[in-house]
């Protein structure tokens, strides 16, 4: 009833863009053994059922709180949070004033390297409103975290991974220091207290929340700006593009870069009591990862659905709700998705107030890693 991927070293992630590129819906079963004891599912019906589940047959433990201990996503007890969150969030995004976003995102275009950068800019940007007196040093520790965060998806090195998870563990004890000095906040971070009761759960989770903010907003802005500016994949490094300032609605802007390049491109669910999906009989402890890059390219919904079309969005095609989750779906969807969406409209909104630029890249491919990350580029300004 499945069939197991190859073709290269390693199967399906040793090459997933590849892979799925070429993915043959007809010769294919909805849920596919790639590796012993893994599956990908390309079903939008069991992709919508799989993250409707929270604890049985499928816990969702891939979520941005998960790191704290007896932390379900979508369970009464996460409720209170998620709420806070959005509140904090909605809070932050009406507090930033065109002007600050506008300064914040000229100092990213003069060399350095996306999308690493902009995530830099809204870690300055959210973090001291979210984050109210964080010590210098806990801000650069917090930034470091976040820079090795960035590397880990094109570098695999065991070096690598050891300094990740010292800097990891500073910037959690920055946050710890700064939620113990905080008595009686009413904040963000009382909310997360009074659920976990923790101070060593509120640290995992502030820096959860931080981080997964910061990497996913700067990944969607990113492949906006890319796409925006005409790139296609299959441009080499060293190419140069035209920064881009197009007509269409920045909403459905972002919405596109969504679709066509999801950051949550591969979620994975635990299979919990002995389960029957699509055919396949699944054990307790394997797992299914949900592949939202097919379900966003489903040619029976989506016209011309490899290319880069905003303009579809003034009609979106009938049926689309059902594919088209780019933040998960149903109690354990993203808490933080509706703020990805408008910090990213709000940051495409004051290109046209910046300098002339060209775009370099300096990668030729996107990395799908744990999350799916654009070819690395730069801003070069234009020769007068």
């Amino acid at each position: 009833m499945h069939t197991v991927v190859d073709g290269v070293p390693g199967g399906l992630m040793a090459d997933p863009l590849r892979h799925l590129l070429t993915w043959d819906r007809a010769g294919k079963p909805p849920v596919v053994l790639f590796e012993p004891g893994r599956y990908l599912v390309s079903d939008a019906e069991i992709v919508r059922t799989v993250l409707a589940s929270t604890t049985e047959p499928f816990e969702a433990r891939a979520a941005t709180l998960g790191a704290a201990s007896d932390w379900i996503p979508g369970s009464p007890k996460s409720r209170p949070v998620n709420a806070a969150i959005a509140r904090e969030l909605d809070t932050v995004l009406r507090s930033l004033p065109k002007e600050r976003i506008a300064e914040e995102l000229a100092a990213t275009m003069g060399g350095e390297v996306w999308p690493t950068a902009v995530s830099g800019l809204y870690l300055r940007l959210f973090g001291e409103r979210l984050l109210p007196d964080l010590t210098p040093s806990a801000r650069k520790a917090l930034n470091r975290a976040l820079a090795f965060s960035n590397r880990r998806d094109r570098d695999k090195s065991a070096v690598l991974a050891l300094r990740r998870r010292i800097a990891h563990s500073r910037a959690e004890a920055a946050l710890h220091r700064w939620a113990s000095d905080r008595d009686g906040d009413t904040g963000l971070q009382k909310a997360i207290h009074d659920t976990v009761g923790s101070m060593d759960d509120v640290a995992l989770m502030l820096h959860g929340l931080i981080g997964a903010i910061c990497r996913a907003t700067a990944m969607v802005i990113s492949w906006c700006v890319l796409l925006d500016s005409g790139w296609r994949l299959g441009m080499p490094a060293g190419a140069t593009l035209t920064r881009g300032e197009p007509r269409d609605p920045v909403e459905d802007r972002v919405r596109e870069a969504l679709r066509l390049w999801p950051t949550a491109w591969l979620m994975s669910r635990k299979v919990t009591t002995p389960v029957e999906v699509g055919g396949v009989a699944l054990s307790p402890g394997e797992r299914l990862y949900l592949c939202t890059f097919l379900l966003h390219r489903d040619p029976r919904v989506w016209n011309d659905a490899d290319e880069y079309l905003p303009s579809r969005w003034g009609n979106p095609p009938e049926g689309y709700k059902a594919v088209y989750l780019p933040y998960g779906f149903g109690a354990a969807a993203c808490v933080g998705s509706r703020f990805v969406n408008q910090a990213t409209a709000r940051v495409l909104e004051c290109w046209s107030e910046l300098p002339a630029a060209k775009i370099e890249l300096r990668k030729e491919n996107p990395v799908m890693g744990p999350i799916l990350a654009p070819p690395e580029f730069r801003f070069v300004q234009d020769q007068v």
